[in-house]
């Protein structure tokens, strides 16, 4: 009698669990792999190590620059969108990296708590503060220029972070006071109605 007694509290304990565990709200979303100053890739790292590091997860490959420029870089996971890193190197031996880059629709990876596709809010809350963007259509299109002093400017590690927006791809067209070399505050009122996207985010080390 007494070991049904124990064995009926147990299952009805067990069963109240279940129900508890069903009824509660599903546990937030996974903040992502993050990215920081010293990994996956720090300052000190060669292509040849990297090459090494991340075995047959790494490439050599030409990547796009500034004004229709084009660098060399190691690219690690060439193959899957999802984990792409551009990684680039102040020297033409890449023996001394300088920067990493996420250039995708979506990423897996974090930088700085920040993911491709965040708008201005997420970026705002990020950085604690508002900041400024320049315009869109031209070669340095969306780059944050100014982080106003806020949590972003001042990375564990001594690395800086580098931004950049995009208009949705649902936008059909961009107002002409957005466009071109000016700058643009995180409030201006025409940009939230525009509501760009992070497409861009870099490290680089001083």
């Amino acid at each position: 009698m007494k070991l049904h007694y124990l064995v009926g509290i147990t299952f009805g304990i067990t069963m109240l669990s279940g129900a508890a565990i069903a009824a509660s709200p599903p546990p937030p979303a996974a903040a992502g792999n993050p990215v920081g100053c010293a990994s996956p890739v720090g300052p000190g790292d060669s292509a040849a190590t990297l090459l090494r590091r991340f075995a047959g997860n790494a490439r050599k490959q030409t990547v796009p620059g500034a004004e229709g420029e084009t660098a060399q870089a190691l690219v690690l996971y060439p193959r899957d969108p999802l984990r792409r890193i551009e990684v680039l190197f102040s020297d033409d031996k890449m023996l001394h990296s300088s920067s990493i880059t996420l250039r995708a629709a979506r990423s897996v990876w974090t930088v700085a708590g920040l993911h491709i596709s965040d708008r201005i809010e997420q970026v705002t809350q990020r950085n604690a503060r508002g900041f400024a963007l320049t315009g869109f259509e031209w070669d340095y299109a969306g780059s944050v220029i100014d982080l106003k002093g806020g949590a972003l400017s001042r990375l564990p590690g001594g690395c800086t972070v580098t931004i950049r927006f995009s208009p949705p791809a649902t936008a059909t067209s961009t107002p002409e006071a957005l466009m071109g070399d000016t700058r643009l505050e995180s409030t201006n009122p025409a940009l939230r109605r525009l509501r760009p996207v992070v497409t861009e985010l870099s490290l680089n080390w001083r």
